[in-house]
C-alpha cells in the first residue's frame, strides 16, 4: 500500500495543512490587531482627556481597523486552542467565487445554516443533495475533511434485475 492511500495518514496530513493555515492567519493578523487596538485605546484616551493629538475621526477609523484585524486573529486563535467538530448532514449548496484575480475560494453549505470554506481538492467529489460527514473548525469555518456517507441498504432504491 502506498502511504498516500492510507486514510489515517491522509486525514492527519489534511489536519496538519489546515492547522498550518490557522497558524499563518494568527501570525499575519495578530500584530496588526495589537497595534491598532493599542492605537484605538491611545486615541480614545487622548480624546477623553483632551490631549489634542487626534479627534473622533481617527478614533473611529482605528477602532474599525482594530475590529477587522481582531476578527481574523481571534477566529484563528480560538480554532488553534480547540479541536475540530464533526457533523453529518446533507449538502444543500456548493459554489466557488473569485476572491481576487488569482485566488478561487470554494464553499459548501451543510444543512440549512452551516457554510464552510475548503480547498478544491477536498470538495471536489462532493455534490449537492449528498449526505456527508464534515470535520471542520467552527470559528474560521474551514473544512478539514469531508466524506460522503453511504446510505444503509434499507434506504436504497431496489435495483431492477
Amino acid at each position: 500500500m502506498n502511504w498516500q492511500d492510507d486514510p489515517i495518514l491522509s486525514d492527519e496530513l489534511a489536519l496538519h495543512r489546515v492547522r498550518a493555515g490557522l497558524w499563518r492567519s494568527t501570525i499575519i493578523w495578530t500584530p496588526p490587531f495589537v497595534v491598532s487596538a493599542a492605537g484605538f485605546v491611545f486615541f480614545l484616551w487622548d480624546l477623553v482627556t483632551g490631549g489634542g493629538r487626534g479627534g473622533p475621526v481617527i478614533v473611529i477609523v482605528v477602532g474599525i481597523l482594530a475590529a477587522l484585524f481582531g476578527h481574523e486573529a481571534i477566529q484563528s486563535i480560538l480554532d488553534l486552542r480547540g479541536q475540530p467538530r464533526e457533523v453529518e448532514d446533507i449538502v444543500t449548496q456548493r459554489w466557488h467565487r473569485n476572491d481576487s484575480i488569482v485566488i478561487r475560494t470554494h464553499y459548501v453549505r451543510v444543512g440549512s445554516k452551516l457554510i464552510l470554506r475548503g480547498s478544491a481538492g477536498i470538495l471536489d467529489d462532493i455534490k449537492e443533495g449528498q449526505r456527508v460527514t464534515v470535520r471542520y473548525y467552527p470559528h474560521s469555518a474551514i473544512v478539514v475533511a469531508i466524506k460522503p456517507v453511504s446510505e444503509p441498504d434499507s434506504q436504497r432504491a431496489p435495483s431492477s434485475p
